[in-house]
């Protein structure tokens, strides 16, 4: 319940976004009303205050934000009280409701909005659900989403599937030609099939 219950309350980002920390270029990983977790290629200081500033479905967001836990690379944020922000929650709220209505109905063409299925960033869903991790050039990224689907450019799995696991499916991936592509799909896809397979 708790679960669900967050995943009403943040932003459903498909994958990181690029903003600003005050002037210091940043990939926002999740937010909420309330905070953020952002990653950066420069370490930031301990409670440090400045602007977050992105862009989300067009629209434009600044909220006063603090640090209150920092690593070298990844900075949680506490977020002050924010308009703009709150209403951007509740429309992606809406759109994860009316996706989980569509795909209980399997209308999935009302589960997409541009290219992106609504539901793929349910990202507070915990372990229940999927993970799409696909594969280009600049590595490897992951999303989650209801539908099992495999993509052409990687593969699909349990949001519960470990992590070692996951890892020994990229590096056949890499490493394999087509036909060892095929097979990793074919495991994924095992995977995948647990979700489907529980009461």
């Amino acid at each position: 319940m708790e679960d669900d219950r967050r995943v009403y309350q943040r932003l459903h980002l498909n994958r990181p976004i690029e903003g600003r920390f005050g002037k210091t270029p940043v990939r926002i990983i999740d937010v909420s009303a309330t905070g953020a977790l952002i990653e950066h290629e420069q370490p930031l200081p301990a409670k440090a205050r400045r602007t977050l500033t992105f862009s989300w479905r067009g629209e434009q967001v600044k909220v006063k934000a603090a640090i209150v836990r920092t690593s070298p690379q990844e900075s949680g944020l506490r977020l002050e009280d924010n308009d703009t922000l709150r209403r951007l929650i509740a429309t992606s709220a809406e759109e994860v409701l009316r996706a989980q209505q569509a795909n209980m109905e399997g209308a999935r063409e009302a589960n997409v909005i541009g290219d992106q299925t609504l539901t793929s960033a349910s990202a507070g869903l915990g372990t229940s659900g999927y993970v799409v991790w696909t594969c280009d050039d600049k590595g490897w990224t992951k999303r989650r989403a209801l539908l099992p689907d495999q993509p052409p450019d990687g593969f699909t799995v349990a949001a519960a599937e470990p992590i070692d696991q996951v890892e020994l499916l990229k590096k056949t991936w890499e490493n394999g030609d087509e036909e060892s592509r095929r097979m990793t799909r074919l495991l994924a896809e095992l995977s995948a099939a647990s979700v489907r397979s529980k009461p």
